[in-house]
């Protein structure tokens, strides 16, 4: 029982060890930051759910040790200097297919990316294969081992057939810096309008 209950107050203290040289981390981080990446890392706070109105430490003392290791991952990000480090990215699908719709819906989908290398993931610009596509990214970089969603909207208008529309993430991912990803599908043409002629007598 004894052996037990050292066991327990030894992990206790070096896990108060752990989260003190945490925060001791994340304050010295913060304290080296200029007024532009002050204001980045207090938005980053609030995206990963830190509440609003605090100064930007306070902010980041209300985050768990998992949020808090991903502010320093952001801070240590916004400071580094010269071409990003590559990474790795696996897709849950890089192709949505939506079957069959009428010419004029607008669809809504999302992509969901996840970065399984070792720094973090950033997507600098996107491009369409046509204007009946429009993509919102993350602002934010996702750190390793995290998901994010890729919201995709497609316009059907005057695209009846076949179609498979398309969009160029240019990022940090290997080996190309860029992920293509698709939508697939038919777009049926809206009905012939009819014209009805009436002779009065």
């Amino acid at each position: 029982m004894k052996v037990v209950i050292t066991i327990i107050c030894v992990l206790g203290f070096l896990t108060g060890l752990s989260a003190q040289n945490l925060n001791e981390q994340l304050k010295s981080s913060l304290a080296g930051l200029n007024g532009e990446h002050s204001a980045k890392v207090l938005d980053y706070a609030h995206h990963l759910g830190a509440y609003f109105g605090k100064p930007l430490e306070a902010t980041c003392k209300l985050l768990d040790s998992v949020n808090q290791q991903r502010v320093l991952q952001y801070v240590r990000f916004l400071q580094h200097t010269g071409p990003l480090e590559p990474t790795t990215v696996r897709f849950l699908r890089d192709t949505i297919p939506f079957g069959r719709i009428e010419e004029g819906t607008i669809l809504m989908d999302s992509f969901v990316v996840f970065n399984t290398g070792a720094a973090p993931y950033v997507i600098h610009s996107s491009k369409g294969g046509c204007d009946c596509t429009t993509l919102s990214f993350p602002k934010f970089p996702v750190m390793p081992g995290d998901s994010a969603s890729i919201r995709i909207e497609f316009d059907s208008v005057n695209k009846a057939g076949n179609v498979t529309p398309g969009v160029i993430l240019y990022d940090n991912s290997r080996p190309n810096r860029r992920n293509i990803l698709y939508m697939e599908g038919e777009v049926q043409p809206k009905g012939n309008v009819k014209t009805i002629i009436r002779n009065d007598e």
